[in-house]
């Protein structure tokens, strides 16, 4: 049906390509690029030695937008599917937008140079993807992307507002080292040593601290119902005002958590593992992290820091077990902020266990987490690419992985005026993903969402010319512009003012196409030009239609649960793919 490119042949871009080739009705023509072709050649013969077919493969240097733009015009995609480095969206981006192509990605821009990473210089290239009538994916991995969607998914049929989100990830999985990473070691510790932080509307602080005075509302056991319940009409009290009021306040056992925070998350405690090596003063600086912890102003409420790793809970995880799951930033919460109708405070959790812990703070603390360059002998060397080199390559991990991971959504809210809580999740084992296509869990959960993403817009499901593509949320609207929409995007870089609104057509008929347009009108309808503009912009996951998604899950490997927790802790299965397949 469709000729894909490809660019990135690392862990995720195996499980991609191999997963592409399992549907040939939609990707009849698949190139994988990388800049080391004897990658793309190893996941080639894998593909062919499955019984899969044949895939082509090139080499590129996605750090250059020439090199990439000569590779999209060699072979004229569809789409281009990133899951190259994050520091590369924006060469891929741009050589996608000279070339008129569709772009998908998994995870967001992240600068080589600073520990952070934001949708924001992404979000800038909407207006020129409209114009263009190109469309753009962002996140579609599993968190980002499942994750989102499965918040709009619940947004769209199981609550009229949700109040409260917390992702958790949990990766169970045992590869038997001391100390390796499951993704790109360098990503995958900046992510994890950078400053963490949730965020809270500002209409919603008194709720939650009203909660933690509740001893009723406490946490109650290590359940998936334990998250600390809060009534969202007790209280108008403003984020400013209690801020002032605790701010100053501080607790006992450490002052790396300001009582503001605490009582916010009532249902967290400080950690003790992370924290027992922790020294004041260290004998380097860390210019180059972003480690300044700061309150910030976005989207109607706050974004609060955290230091790095200081703030857990213990969470039963179905399938696994209880887990230690710690507090981070994580680039989804920027973009469900701005879709999630009533949301009042959003989080993000991952697991770590004691070992990687104590490991990971010794590599801090001796300067093994740096990205500046630091002097060694006659040159220099960053620290955080040594430690890359000298550690696993994560691809050699997957046939010695065993266990589950479990992500999900676990959300409050209200539905026709009763309160509910809803916890949507996957679980998946690293044996059988190793069996399907050479991979363990945490590359199999990126790669097939990706896979996903880029079947529904070949198929015409999302994207361009997609009909009911929109969800109920009146923020896709043709030819108009909602005023809702903008007020929350006054926040925007230039070039992302309408991002969230379908008006590319209005964009078009802005910039003088008009008349070329009816000098057409004997050729074209109204419905054909439609078909060439809608949809068009870059989107984040959540503001498509998540049921073909969804639907897609179950098939292709990653089938969800749905569960409703009653206030007693009981739970109902309101849903369970993985009986699809029985």
């Amino acid at each position: 049906m469709a000729t894909i490119l490809q660019i990135g042949a690392g862990g995720v871009g195996g499980v991609v390509a191999h997963k592409m080739a399992m549907n040939r009705d939609v990707f009849s023509k698949i190139i994988l690029a990388s800049r080391t072709l004897s990658k793309c050649r190893a996941i080639a013969d894998s593909i062919r030695a499955k019984g899969l077919g044949e895939i082509e493969i090139d080499e590129v240097n996605a750090d250059n937008v020439e090199s990439v733009v000569a590779l999209i015009e060699k072979y004229r995609p569809k789409l281009v599917v990133n899951v190259a480095l994050p520091y590369q969206d924006l060469t891929i981006m741009e050589a996608c937008l000279r070339t008129r192509t569709h772009y998908l990605d998994t995870a967001n821009y992240e600068h080589p140079d600073s520990a952070h990473f934001e949708y924001k210089e992404q979000w800038a290239y909407d207006t020129r993807y409209k114009e263009a009538g190109i469309f753009a994916l962002l996140g579609s991995g599993f968190d980002p992307g499942v994750t989102n969607v499965f918040c709009a998914y619940a947004q769209k049929h199981y609550f009229d507002a949700i109040y409260s989100i917390d992702i958790l990830d949990c990766n169970a999985g045992d590869h038997g080292y001391a100390f390796a990473t499951n993704f790109n070691p360098e990503i995958n510790l900046r992510e994890v040593s950078s400053k963490a932080r949730y965020w809270v509307a500002r209409s919603a602080c008194g709720d939650f601290l009203g909660s933690a005075a509740d001893t009723s509302l406490q946490r109650m056991s290590n359940t998936p119902h334990s998250l600390t319940s809060h009534n969202p009409k007790n209280s108008s009290t403003t984020l400013e005002h209690e801020a002032q009021s605790l701010e100053s306040q501080t607790d006992s056992a450490t002052s790396l958590v300001s009582q503001t925070d605490l009582n916010l998350n009532p249902d967290l405690q400080q950690d003790t593992i992370y924290r027992k090596f922790e020294r004041e003063e260290k004998h380097f600086k860390l210019e180059s992290n972003t480690q300044n912890l700061s309150n910030e102003s976005y989207a109607g409420g706050q974004w609060r820091d955290i230091a790095p790793l200081a703030l857990m809970k213990e969470w039963d995880y179905p399938e696994v077990g209880v887990k230690n799951s710690y507090l981070l930033y994580h680039e989804e919460l920027e973009s469900l902020i701005r879709n999630i109708k009533g949301l009042k405070r959003i989080r993000f959790f991952m697991t770590f266990g004691e070992s990687y812990l104590t490991h990971m703070k010794v590599l801090e603390n001796i300067g093994f987490l740096r990205i500046d360059e630091v002097s060694h002998k006659s040159g220099k060397i960053v620290p955080i690419e040594v430690l890359k080199t000298l550690l696993p390559d994560p691809a050699s991990l997957a046939s010695r992985t065993k266990g589950k991971t479990n992500i999900g959504c676990y959300m409050r809210g209200i539905k026709d005026g009763k309160e509910r809580t809803i916890y949507i999740y996957n679980v998946c084992e690293h044996e059988k993903c190793f069996k399907e296509v050479n991979a363990q869990g945490v590359s199999y959960t990126t790669g097939v969402p990706a896979m996903i993403g880029a079947k529904l817009i070949v198929e015409g499901k999302w994207g361009v010319g997609a009909k009911n593509s929109s969800l109920a949320q009146d923020t896709r609207i043709l030819e108009s512009y909602n005023a809702e929409r903008l007020e929350i995007n006054k926040d925007m870089p230039k070039g992302g003012e309408y991002q969230g609104i379908d008006n590319a057509l209005e964009l078009q008929k802005q910039r003088g196409r008009q008349a070329s347009i009816a000098q057409m009108s004997d050729k074209l309808s109204d419905l054909s030009l439609q078909a060439e503009f809608q949809g068009s912009g870059v989107w984040n996951m959540e503001q498509n239609d998540p049921d073909p998604f969804m639907c897609e899950l179950n098939k292709q490997g990653l089938p969800y649960v749905v569960l409703e927790i009653e206030s007693s802790g009981d739970f109902k299965v309101l849903e369970d793919g993985r009986k699809l397949g029985e």
